[in-house]
């Protein structure tokens, strides 16, 4: 196997390991299955970008999509809970019952999915894809690759310029995880340490926005709660979980527009 190829079965061969592992719905494994989805669905894209085998590509996304989309229901109700459990606000144990709750059902769900992902299928198509991989000249994969990352670039200038609100720092996130995930492969193909400082610089940002989404995430869910709330001392509950998640994320906001404006805006 080329660099290529061995860099990408060492990330599908972590999906499977982390695939097996998420049947016990622990938190960890879980979170970990969903940063492996995410790495592969950004170098798939980069595979695409090189005119292989589209077929296989679109065929791959495809059976990561259900797996991708419970894992992150929940996850959602996991990070949830563990943000509550952190806030130290006296009887928040009763939010804590309306999550586990919901995680009851999303675990069902999830379960269901993992179930039915047909195991050999993934293997014989990525194993096609490893055969593909072995004729694509270095070159060629940095040109491309470069160019992805500076298009995902000026897509995250135009959607900071457009507003310097927090509505579009999830689609930022997205952007920047794409970048992060191409610059992990450049490095595995080519040790650099240009690529290793911008790598850090993307990397520290990226886990910035990821961390202002948990917050946000958990401000979203709480608002759900508390619209259902039966009592005004429940809602006075949740307000005050609120109040402190919020004070939270806005700490994060002030970080992430600082990292902004010395790592991606100084020019």
């Amino acid at each position: 196997m080329n660099k290529l190829s061995t860099f990408y079965k060492k990330r599908f061969d972590a999906f499977l390991l982390h695939l097996t592992e998420a049947k016990s719905l622990n938190e960890d494994s879980v979170h970990k299955l969903r940063v492996d989805i995410k790495y592969m669905r950004s170098l798939l894209l980069l595979v695409d970008a090189l005119g292989l085998d589209t077929d296989i590509i679109g065929k791959l996304l495809k059976q990561l999509r259900p797996v991708f989309k419970y894992s992150g229901r929940l996850r959602t109700i996991q990070v949830c809970r563990s943000l509550v459990l952190q806030c130290n606000v006296e009887n928040q144990e009763k939010v804590i019952q309306i999550l586990e709750e919901d995680q009851l059902i999303i675990s069902n769900d999830f379960t269901l999915v993992l179930e039915k992902f047909k195991l050999d299928k993934f293997k014989k198509r990525m194993e096609k894809l490893y055969q593909v991989m072995e004729g694509i000249p270095a070159t060629e994969l940095r040109e491309k690759a470069d160019k992805i990352i500076l298009d995902e670039l000026d897509l995250i200038y135009k959607l900071w310029a457009s507003s310097r609100g927090e509505e579009n720092y999830h689609d930022i996130r997205k952007f920047f995880k794409i970048i992060k995930s191409l610059l992990q492969l450049l490095i595995a193909v080519e040790s650099s340490e240009d690529l290793e400082r911008e790598y850090n610089i993307v990397n520290e940002t990226e886990c910035t926005l990821g961390n202002w989404h948990d917050r946000n995430v958990l401000d979203e869910k709480l608002a759900k709660i508390q619209s259902f709330a039966p009592n005004s001392e429940f809602k006075s509950l949740v307000r005050e979980i609120k109040n402190k998640n919020r004070s939270e994320k806005n700490i994060l906001v002030k970080e992430f527009k600082q990292q902004m404006l010395t790592n991606f805006l100084k020019y």
